[in-house]
This record gives structure tokens, sequence and C-alpha cells, in this order.
């Protein structure tokens, strides 16, 4: 009984999901800046997905921009990963990520359908009173 019992546990942990392993993968796209509804830019952009465990991936933004409006690589960890038929949705509902002396607070929801990456992130550089709006759209 004890044996059937640890194989039962055994095969229900292996069964996992490991939705992480297919949104892996590099995409490129456009980043659409905006700060409190003004455009701030659109730039070209390679976004790179990381498996961080069987249903999370860790997400690098490119640094991008210029003069004061220059955003340097992000790279969110954690970012859950869900399936719904052939489409996947990523989420992390609040990150925080220091690059040299400045820390970025913000959020980040997703998709990835037809092999094409689409978030939106907004994101709070240091004290800043409003976020950066961020919106990538896969090609």
């Amino acid at each position: 009984m004890m044996a059937l019992v640890a194989t039962l546990s055994i095969a229900a942990v292996s069964c996992g999901k490991d939705y992480a392993k297919d949104v892996e993968g590099t995409y490129k796209g456009t980043i659409d800046m905006a700060v409190s509804g003004a455009t701030m830019g659109s730039f070209d952009a390679t976004v790179v997905v990381k498996a961080d465990g069987d249903d999370a991936v860790k997400l690098t933004l490119p640094a991008f921009g210029e003069g004061h409006m220059a955003m340097p690589e992000l790279t969110v960890d954690g970012v859950s990963v869900d399936k719904d038929g052939s489409n996947y949705t990523l989420k992390k509902g609040e990150f925080s990520v220091t690059v040299g002396t400045v820390a970025y607070a913000g959020s980040l929801n997703g998709t990835v359908k037809d092999s094409k990456l689409n978030f939106t992130c907004d994101v709070t550089p240091g004290s800043m009173p409003m976020a950066i709006n961020l919106t990538f759209t896969g090609k």
C-alpha cells in the first residue's frame, strides 16, 4: 500500500505543467513608451524570455530610449506563465529591479499567441511620481 502511495505521489509531481519552455525564446518587436498618456517614442527591440521554473519565465527588456527617457536593460524574474488553448498568458503583479543605484518598480501582463509576444509593463524608476508605460508589440 505504501509503495502504491509513493508511486502515485511521484507520478503526480512529474506530470506538472511546463509552459515556460513553450514560450522561451527571442522575440523581435517594437516598444512604445508613454508617460501620463504622452508618447515618448517607439523603439525596435528584442526581448529575451527564458524559463525560470516550470510555470515561470525571466523576461529581459533591452536598454532603449535616450536622454532623460533612457531605460537600462531590465530583467524581470518570476513572470508566471499559464496556457489557455494555444495561447499563453504572462503575468507579474509586482516586481522590483535595481540597476546601478536606481530601483525600478512595476508590473507586467502579456501574451504569447501565434509565436508573437505582446505585453504591457508599467515601470516607475526611483522616486519618479508616475509610471512609464511600455507596450511591446511582437512582429
